[in-house]
């Protein structure tokens, strides 16, 4: 019966029908669904096609520096193969240094002649958009940094790949809140999502993505929640423009039987979390002291990224003559094809540990040099390296001691990553997610969860990216909306100074009274009470004092002439945010409560700087 209510029977009344799909629309919240289905596809959209620009970009710069100037190509993830003929090699010793060197000179050009906000990770710029400049991202950064980034990447220079399309996505998000004159709020939330499709689509990992952009605004266990949905709308979208042309699969492959399957791995994995750790707090330590270096060294900006690249290409080629392995060439370009091998290999094959610890820790050293320089790059890239080459030197190790319980070395590879990351960045949750998205294996999320804690826990103090604030109340975009969320849980009797001890005069008060109390007080205002405690008015104090001081006033003619009625009055069941919103909207430092309006019986007085202390206060315990 209520099914064809909907539809009556004879002819449709097109008035009618426009009434009913309103009313629905208003129901089922469409049109707001509508808009940001629209809003976050078309950042995705973006944000995907930008992934597939950049990656092309990288893929050409390879080909030149790498494949024709170098004479090797260096391996790539097992789900993004190189698609020209790789070079075999020997690599040429000489161009191993000019190579990146030239990339270096290509990006300081790009950057610091058309953008220099472009140089560094890229990331820390769009947290600091986020939390400090309302979403805005000036659109010839993204850009500046796709061009800039690949060059670096491509040439051989030590970075990864999420900086650049994460300011990409968070570009145009930011853009497009701009052109649609967004509000502040909705335009953080664009450019938040754009930084996540960006990441979604490059690393295939979509709804990892969503959670990292989220996540990675704060250093403390929060989130912000406005960004999540819109975020997975986009990412769903980048992702699938991306996996598209270059597949639907995983970044890594061979992981599709690792699993946990005994509970004293739990030990091995443990002392994991404490190495990666570690291994965290000593690269953000280097990078930001290679930064520091470079920042103070008086030279121009434009040779920097120069010296720092071509530092990077001297440790690749020393670090190739000591191991007499190409695999520790991973030190420079993205690393992915050891990380791959060391995710691939069962234990006592692929690369050593010695090679395994000399890639960890000469791209450590390498990234700091390529991107502290003031190259352009992500950072997130080498940290995988970074942690899958430790945990994997762990597995070789723990194999070593206890071959029964840990038979492969593969799956602390894909463990270190996201605990080497979760220290890092201070992003535990996302990471876990991110690593499983990488590999496509979710069956190692115990001690996935084991080694994070742990590297979290004692990595927390430090962080990657500086712009980050602790949590939701430590930003400037949610300062105003956390205060009225404070102050509504406050009641005004909770700061109320009571009518007895406050300065008030009578509506018959003499001149000599009047004196008194403008000379006594320390008020701004002066209430004037009748019929015991009932307001009739207020005197601002200073006026008052103006009045006496004219000798043509007495007492009755200083009453008339001084006092005003107009006062905003609070209640005594108000709570602290309508006293906000009241010292906010009248020039007043102290307002009158009332503890009943009909009769305006006068309750006491509250002061602005009361209002503003419980607030800190409140904040200070939580």
């Amino acid at each position: 019966m209520r099914i064809r209510s909907l539809f009556p029977p004879g002819p449709i009344d097109p008035r009618r029908m426009r009434t009913r799909a309103s009313f629905v629309a208003r129901r089922l919240n469409l049109i707001h669904v509508w808009r940001w289905v629209w809003l976050a596809g078309l950042v995705g959209c973006v944000a995907g096609l930008g992934a597939l620009l950049f990656q092309w970009l990288t893929e050409q710069c390879i080909e030149v520096f790498w494949g024709r100037v170098i004479g090797y190509t260096p391996p790539g993830a097992g789900g993004e193969p190189f698609p020209y003929a790789a070079a075999a090699g020997p690599p040429s010793a000489l161009f191993l240094i000019l190579a990146p060197a030239v990339g270096g000179a290509i990006s300081a050009f790009l950057v610091y002649r058309f953008a220099p906000e472009a140089q560094g990770h890229g990331t820390d710029a769009a947290i600091r958009a986020y939390h400090k400049n309302n979403g805005r991202i000036d659109p010839k950064v993204p850009i500046v940094k796709l061009f800039a980034s690949a060059a670096t990447l491509g040439s051989g220079g030590s970075a990864g790949r999420e900086g650049p399309i994460a300011q990409i996505g968070a570009g145009f998000g930011s853009l497009l809140g701009r052109i649609l004159n967004a509000s502040d709020r909705d335009r953080r939330i664009l450019m938040a999502s754009g930084l996540g499709a960006g990441i979604g689509a490059i690393f295939r990992a979509p709804f990892a993505a969503a959670l990292f952009a989220s996540e990675v605004l704060y250093s403390e266990p929060d989130m912000e929640p406005d960004v999540v949905l819109p975020a997975l709308l986009s990412t769903i979208t980048s992702y699938c423009i991306y996996c598209s042309v270059h597949g639907f699969g995983h970044l890594f492959t061979g992981t599709e039987g690792f699993a946990f399957s005994h509970p004293l791995e739990l030990l091995p994995y443990a002392a994991l979390g404490v190495i990666v750790a570690c291994a965290a707090i000593l690269y953000v330590k280097v990078f930001y002291g290679v930064h520091g270096f470079f920042k103070k060294l008086n030279i121009t900006n434009y040779v920097k990224p120069i010296i720092g690249a071509g530092l990077t290409g001297a440790l690749g080629l020393a670090a190739w003559k000591i191991a007499g392995s190409t695999s520790v060439l991973a030190i420079m370009g993205s690393g992915y094809g050891t990380l791959q091998q060391a995710v691939r290999s069962s234990a006592g094959a692929g690369p050593t540990i010695i090679i395994l610890l000399i890639v960890a820790f000469g791209k450590i050293v390498t990234t700091a040099l390529t991107i502290g320089s003031g190259g352009s790059g992500g950072i997130f890239g080498p940290a995988m390296v970074i942690g899958g080459c430790l945990g994997a030197a762990v597995g070789a190790i723990a194999h070593d001691w206890m071959p029964t319980i840990v038979v492969d070395a593969g799956p602390f590879a894909i463990v270190g990553m996201a605990g080497f990351f979760a220290g890092a960045a201070n992003a535990p949750i996302s990471t876990v997610i991110m690593v499983a998205d990488l590999t496509g294996n979710y069956g190692l999320l115990l001690p996935s969860m084991v080694v994070v804690s742990l590297s979290y826990l004692i990595a927390k103090r430090w962080t990657i990216y500086r712009e980050q604030v602790p949590t939701r109340t430590d930003s400037d975009a949610h300062r105003n909306e956390i205060m009225i969320d404070v102050l509504d849980s406050l009641m005004i009797t909770d700061i109320l100074i009571p009518v007895r001890s406050i300065d008030a005069v009578s509506i018959n008060a003499s001149i000599a009274e009047l004196r008194g109390a403008a000379a006594a007080s320390r008020q701004s205002l002066i209430p004037v009470l009748s019929d015991g405690n009932k307001l009739s008015g207020h005197f601002e104090t200073q006026r008052l004092k103006h009045l006496l001081a004219n000798p043509e006033y007495s007492g009755a003619a200083a009453l008339d002439a001084g006092i005003r009625r107009d006062i905003p009055c609070l209640s005594t069941r108000d709570t602290l945010q309508k006293a906000f919103i009241a010292f906010a909207e009248h020039d007043y430092n102290e307002l009158p409560v009332l503890s009943n309006e009909t009769t305006r019986e006068l309750a006491g007085f509250i002061t602005r700087k009361s209002v503003i202390a419980s607030y800190l206060g409140r904040r200070t315990k939580h």
